[in-house]
């Protein structure tokens, strides 16, 4: 089934200023207004009156944007194929006012923020339709790093993922989890996929992300599976997935194998989510690793990751140096496995690690230990 729907990035001026709109859905990710095409519409029509049903702003069309496309699954197994036309639109009047059972906020922000919130809350997908209404307002975010870089001095919480993946935890446990992720303003809860949805509702308005596990630990299971597991926990709420890579296949030098299982689960996700590839470096040879890291990129991950936790070793400052040197710059690195205090976080994020994966989160913002 096709599904059509319209929007716009909304801009204004305010003085000498120009102000671009954001707005958070009820996942708690960064997106632009939009909504489905009603009969007799056309996509500049449904772009206006969404604006202003969501928003209660009025606007005037500035010409088309990127279009998006991608798939979702309904309620009832539906697969939906849905393309979303986008306009540069401008505030014209109205007074900001959210439509509370659609979105959770709606904000204006600089150029440059706006681009730094989509970079690391929005819709990967969405990147392109707001890097061309940046440059359409002469102000082109260019080529920055697309995700922070700790320095000593700032938080540690921004940059963990608060992790529970036990197989004994259970809904207590999991509601903790979220309410330490909260408390303290980790980036993310990362939990296993049948706790997505729980978590997704416990997180609805605050800050943190939704970060599920896909092929874990061994990712030793189909292809086919693997995509289907992602796709579900993104219809669910999370807003990243960290699969484990066909580690078997990897030292077996199945380059082609490899690549087409994670860009399998890199497809499924259509966007929806970022997509780290856990290499568990403890299990590789460096020059594996390096390869594993090109074989990532290509696929189009968006974060590389030490290990799984559950192997014979966890993350290193050697094979996070080594990670960041064999990927882009803006490919991030996430180190995980064995990390339980402060010092060793922050050195792993010198070392140049984008983000920290532990379920020592909370020892370690306080600055203590964890027990092992």
């Amino acid at each position: 089934m096709k599904e059509v729907s319209a929007g716009g990035v909304v801009y204004r001026r305010n003085g000498d200023q120009t102000e671009v709109l954001l707005i958070r859905d009820r996942f708690g990710k960064v997106t632009f207004a939009k909504g489905k095409m009603e009969p007799g519409e056309t996509p500049e029509q449904t772009a206006l009156r969404e604006i202003r049903e969501e928003t209660g702003l009025a606007g005037r069309l500035e010409g088309p944007l990127a279009d998006v496309s991608y798939c979702y699954k309904t309620e009832q197994g539906e697969m939906v194929h849905k393309e979303v036309r986008y306009f540069l639109v401008r505030a014209e009047g109205g007074a900001l006012r959210v439509q509370e059972e659609e979105i959770a906020g709606a904000a204006w922000y600089a150029p440059a923020a706006a681009w730094k919130l989509q970079r690391s809350e929005g819709y990967a997908n969405n990147d392109g339709v707001l890097r061309q209404a940046l440059a359409r307002l002469g102000a082109d975010p260019g080529e920055e790093s697309r995700f922070p870089v700790w320095r000593p001095g700032d938080p540690l919480a921004p940059f963990i993922d608060h992790t529970l993946l036990k197989a004994d935890a259970r809904a207590a446990d999991i509601a903790r989890l979220c309410e330490e992720a909260v408390e303290h303003r980790f980036f993310s809860v990362c939990v296993n996929g049948g706790w997505v949805r729980r978590c997704r509702d416990w997180l609805t308005g605050t800050p943190v992300k939704v970060c599920a596990v896909v092929g874990f630990p061994l990712g030793a299971g189909a292809t086919r599976a693997k995509a289907y597991e992602a796709a579900a926990a993104v219809e669910d709420g999370a807003s990243e997935i960290d699969m484990v890579v066909a580690v078997g296949r990897l030292l077996d030098g199945d380059r082609e194998t490899v690549e087409r299982d994670i860009a399998a689960v890199v497809q499924a996700v259509q966007g929806g989510a970022l997509v780290k590839a856990i290499l568990e470096t403890s299990l590789l040879p460096d020059a594996l690793k390096v390869e594993a890291c090109r074989i990532a990129e290509a696929a189009g991950v968006d974060f590389v990751k030490t290990s799984t936790g559950f192997g014979p070793g966890g993350a290193t400052e050697a094979d996070v140096r080594l990670l960041r040197e064999a990927v882009s710059p803006h490919v991030g690195v996430k180190a995980s496995g064995g990390v339980r205090d402060a010092a060793t976080a922050m050195r792993l994020l010198q070392a140049g690690a984008n983000r920290i994966g532990t379920s020592a989160g909370v020892a370690i913002v306080a600055g203590a230990a964890a027990p092992s």
